[in-house]
């Protein structure tokens, strides 16, 4: 039936992409009559030709699931005698959108309709807008009431102390551990107050690396510097041309058996193998029943090194490890646990509550962690503190302890690495210095040469100079791999060791850069 008078009016619902809309028409009323034939409502879906038609005083309306764009139109056809009269005509529309997730099984929608996967509930992260995915989910040292507020206060009184001068002075590598093994789960970036902490503890690094002739540096506080270079993601074994992991390794094996433990720990968090006694030396002190009163605490830093240890095992290093004693050293702490939550002073209930939480044993129900953890909040609280304290508390209330500095994220912005020429950065190392000149000689006629002058430490190797020049300058730049204590170089300037086209890698060793003596190595 054709009108000389039609009123239209139109709306458009935009659906996001990886969305769909679901459509419910409420309620669609017109006066005098209950059919299309004075009013409709239309509905069509972008690039769809199908199109739905609602007329009034029907109820059974199916709903309609777009996965594009919604255009909704209400028409009024009128001839002049309803014209004239006022035809009146309404309905009332529902929609909601969702992501495709929400479609699918195993989903957590948070408040504001977002759908994520299951597995990023309690994964630590907030993906919902309010952390509604996150609510519920603390365990262990978590589920404390007031843990995170204790933890927070803790962190403001560390960086209280720090000077931008001098950093903590002497306890400028401890608290730098400390903060980062504090830091909030799952937080990124590292700010210029903390790098200028980083350059602090490079500098009292080599400050004690000098004066080692003199002022010997000890393996307690080697392995210090070593634990603050991997918690802030700089390379121990690299730093400035000394070796760190090197030198405390040969140290460790000269010290005496109570002192292993902390530095046999410090090399598990760098991926060190240990000295060919190592594990057993750490067997030793679980199995001791010395009366030194620090046994304890001994004991504790023994079963945090052997929990760095398994764990490292399980990623494929050190397969040798002897853990005798481990587990029942374990048990033991936890039957020697005070009614106060205390395992006797502060200092040791923090290293002793480490061990247990190192050895996954946070959730466990034959200790009190809750009391424990309450008892070091209460001193951390308290004005009686010392740094000391702070530095062994602090981890705790992350649900951290030593032994995790090998899992702190050193993804990137995080990483403390050089940026852009770092050749002319070698001539500032301190200790003493040579000049090499490190060529490449690429074909058999030697077609292309490329040539550096360095001046490094008397004590680098030939893999830190090739590690330079790849810093310096990217055509020295080459790929290798370590097969069991060897350092295989497969790949340098883009040319790659080749079978079949007769290209091999050599490396030749000369005593001047005048005169070259070839000798293969």
């Amino acid at each position: 039936m054709n009108y000389e008078n039609m009123y239209s009016k139109c709306w458009k619902i935009v659906v996001p992409s990886n969305c769909y809309i679901q459509l419910n028409m409420i309620s669609f009323e017109k006066y005098e009559s209950e059919d299309c034939s004075r009013t409709s409502v239309e509905v069509s879906i972008t690039n769809k030709s199908d199109k739905y038609t609602f007329c009034p005083g029907e109820s059974n309306w199916g709903p309609i699931i777009a996965f594009n764009d919604i255009t909704v139109t209400h028409k009024i056809y009128n001839d002049d005698y309803y014209f004239d009269d006022g035809v009146t005509s309404s309905f009332s529309m529902s929609y909601r959108g969702e992501s495709y997730l929400c479609a699918q099984k195993d989903i957590f929608r948070c408040d504001n309709g977002l759908c994520i996967p299951q597995s990023q509930v309690c994964d630590g992260t907030k993906h919902c807008y309010n952390g509604d995915d996150e609510k519920g989910c603390e365990t262990g040292v978590f589920a404390v009431p007031g843990v995170d507020d204790s933890r927070l206060k803790g962190i403001s009184l560390l960086k209280g102390n720090w000077s931008p001068s001098s950093g903590w002075q002497e306890n400028t590598h401890r608290a730098i551990i400390a903060l980062y093994l504090a830091t909030e789960r799952n937080s990124v970036g590292v700010d210029i107050e903390r790098k200028l902490m980083m350059k602090q503890l490079e500098a009292q690094a080599l400050a004690s690396l000098l004066r080692n002739t003199t002022d010997p540096l000890t393996a307690n506080q080697l392995s210090m510097f070593v634990n603050a270079l991997t918690a802030s993601c700089q390379d121990p074994r690299k730093f400035y041309g000394f070796d760190l992991v090197k030198l405390l390794k040969d140290k460790a094996t000269t010290s005496p058996l109570t002192a292993q433990p902390v530095f046999y720990l410090a090399l598990c968090n760098t991926e060190e193998t240990l000295p060919a006694n190592g594990t057993r030396e750490l067997s030793k002190i679980l199995n001791s029943d010395l009366e030194y009163p620090f046994l304890l605490d001994v004991q504790a830093a023994a079963v945090m090194a052997i929990s760095c240890l398994r764990a490292n095992e399980k990623n494929g290093s050190n397969s040798s490890l002897i853990d005798g004693g481990y587990e029942e050293a374990v048990a033991r702490f936890k039957t020697i646990q005070l009614k106060d939550g205390s395992f006797g002073n502060i200092y040791t209930t923090a290293i002793v509550t480490q061990a247990l939480l190192s050895a996954g044993e946070e959730n466990s129900k034959d200790w009190n962690l809750q009391a424990a953890v309450k008892h070091l909040m209460k001193h951390l609280n308290s004005s009686s503190v010392v740094f000391l304290g702070t530095y062994l508390i602090l981890p705790v209330l992350n649900g951290k302890s030593l032994s995790d500095i090998r899992n702190i994220n050193c993804s990137v912005g995080f990483q403390q690495k050089s940026q852009g020429n770092f050749a002319p950065d070698v001539k500032s190392k301190l200790g003493p210095k040579m000049r090499v000149q490190y060529s490449l000689y690429i074909g058999d006629e030697k077609d292309i040469v490329h040539s550096m002058s360095l001046r490094v430490p008397e004590n680098i190797t030939v893999f830190d100079i090739m590690q330079l020049a790849d810093e310096a300058d990217s055509k020295y730049k080459f790929q290798w791999k370590r097969m069991e204590q060897e350092v295989y170089v497969y790949e340098i300037a883009g040319i790659v060791n080749d079978l079949e086209d007769g290209l091999f890698w050599l490396l030749y060793v000369g005593k001047d850069v005048n005169s070259i003596i070839h000798v293969r190595e």
